[in-house]
């Protein structure tokens, strides 16, 4: 059977893009999660023709198809598929910028385009647009993010709102064009997001009823002044006051787009790595010593930031308002201009004693967030994963957390956005983290003005079995304790989903008989958000 399908993917392919080769595969099994799934095959088609040709032989020959983008999905099961066996259909050369519509504000892409692809694009025409990219690194797929509804800080920071009209291929083979796209030369398939009938849009997030192809995707106008907000709390017990304070800006539009607000042991991890020679080797980092580099490298207790722009009337504005509101919540409240940025990274010394700042390490991260907010692809979330990787870094010009053998598992449960649940969900995780040996690294991300997701990243020594066998322990428990409070991720790693699947649970048993209906021979991505 798979060598007969083989034998046809070659035909629609071609050789060098069906990939059997023990080496070849070896790049699509690397993950930060400690799973290792068997994968048969890999084909690379380049157009949406082709896919539909490779789902029709896979269905003729009951052959599971697994489809990614880029397959950087780190964290949650990189480019590994949820089952067996399964042949990876990998999307990266259906990498064309199809439209960019500067009037209206939209791009059309395929699975293939990164975000640096779309803005060095922007950049070199000259576009006044801004995308929202992740902090997961340039290479992402912003297709491939958009679908499992990821985030970023910043104008724009909701990815699946800011989708507009889809291209799938479904399991037999047909191309479904959502929204408006199904009407002949309709004009507003990418500016009007529900078109007329059921939405169909949200059936090809989160699951595995169809490949999606095409998108359309919502860009931000640049602004006419856009200024970056960073808030510090130097206690802990200054949370409450916080988390009060920036939900009233958000329900009120002061700040565009989401903010994260970052516990102490976050930022650090995000700086370097674990000072295995400070702690003796002993593990999760003890409160001395992260108080202590916390102090070196003035970091608060809790550090927020969020992204204010329009006309510079309607910045001079929020930063008034955004004064007034904290005022006794936080203790310093810093706003960074595009000129401000350029005096402490030319003056860096001078700036560390008027300000009582460590400029120099405060740079590495004020220039990723800043630039990120500006719609700037960086590799700012990408250092947490080597936290506790004890090889030598590598001499890639890019971070590859899956390649360099970073355990990372994230566990991202969604939070109302009052500090009775925040501090009811930190009853919870803290304990049980402390309990296995890792650090609480929370951060709490306003993806809208009501709740927060708490991207929570289980980072561990994938080289160490102990560590290994502990953080997946710990990873089981922090998700059925969290469940139980009615703390729920709103996103699943490949290792967890068939946990998921097993509740007695209309919505997945209505799931199910979607998949059913939609992919009948089950060949697209078995087991991923379905039973």
């Amino acid at each position: 059977m798979l060598e007969a399908a083989l034998t046809e993917f070659r035909r629609v392919v071609g050789d060098d893009h069906t990939l059997t080769d023990p080496v070849a595969l070896e790049r699509y099994g690397w993950c930060t999660i400690p799973v290792r799934r068997h994968i048969l095959a890999v084909v690379r088609p380049s157009s949406v023709e082709e896919v539909q040709r490779l789902v029709q032989i896979a269905g003729r020959h009951q052959l599971p198809l697994y489809p990614i983008s880029t397959g950087q999905n780190w964290g949650y099961g990189s480019a590994q598929p949820v089952r067996d066996d399964n042949v990876i259909v990998d999307l990266g050369r259906m990498n064309r910028i199809l439209e960019i519509n500067q009037e209206l504000g939209y791009v059309v892409l395929e699975p293939g385009v990164t975000q640096q692809q779309l803005y060095e694009h922007l950049q070199r025409g000259q576009i006044p647009l801004w995308l929202s990219p992740t902090g997961a690194g340039p290479g992402r797929s912003i297709l491939g993010n958009t679908l499992e509804r990821g985030f970023s800080i910043g104008p724009g920071g909701d990815h699946f709102l800011a989708q507009c009209g889809m291209e799938v291929v479904l399991a037999t083979g047909e191309v479904l064009q959502t929204g408006f796209g199904h009407y002949p030369g309709a004009r507003a398939t990418h500016v009007y997001k529900w078109g007329v009938g059921p939405y169909l849009d949200g059936l090809f997030t989160q699951s595995s009823f169809g490949i999606v192809t095409k998108m359309g995707v919502w860009l931000t106008p640049a602004p006419e002044h856009f200024e970056a907000c960073y808030l510090t709390c130097f206690s802990d017990g200054q949370l409450g006051g916080l988390i009060d304070g920036v939900r009233q800006l958000l329900q009120g539009a002061v700040f565009r787009g989401p903010i994260n607000l970052l516990y102490r042991d976050r930022v650090l991890m995000m700086l370097g790595r674990y000072p295995w020679e400070e702690m003796g080797g002993q593990t999760p980092l003890s409160e001395s010593v992260a108080a202590r580099i916390a102090e070196r490298k003035k970091i608060g207790a809790w550090n927020a930031v969020g992204a204010i722009c329009g006309s510079a009337a309607q910045v001079r504005a929020a930063k008034q308002t955004i004064r007034a509101r904290l005022k006794g919540h936080v203790d310093r409240i810093t706003f960074l201009s595009e000129k401000r940025l350029k005096l402490l990274e030319r003056f860096p010394r001078m700036f560390s004693v008027l300000l009582n700042l460590n400029v120099p390490d405060l740079l590495k991260t004020l220039q990723s967030s800043y630039g990120l907010m500006k719609g700037i692809p960086s590799e700012v979330a990408l250092s947490l994963a080597y936290w506790r990787n004890r090889r030598p870094p590598t001499a890639a010009a890019e971070k590859d957390p899956a390649r360099d053998q970073c355990g990372l598992m994230w566990f991202a449960p969604v939070i109302p956005m009052t500090k009775e649940d925040v501090a009811a969900f930190r009853r919870i995780v803290e304990p049980l983290l402390a309990k296995y040996g890792f650090e609480a690294p929370l951060t709490f991300t306003a993806v809208n003005e009501r709740c927060f997701d708490c991207t929570l990243p289980l980072v561990y020594d994938k080289d160490d079995p102990n560590e290994v066998r502990k953080a997946r322990e710990c990873y089981k428990e922090l998700v059925d304790s969290c469940l139980q409070e009615g703390y729920v991720s709103y996103r699943l790693g490949l290792q967890s989903m068939d946990d998921e699947m097993k509740r007695d649970d209309v919505f997945w048993d209505v799931v199910a008989k979607l998949k059913t209906a939609l992919d009948p021979r089950g060949i697209l991505s078995p087991g991923r958000y379905t039973r």
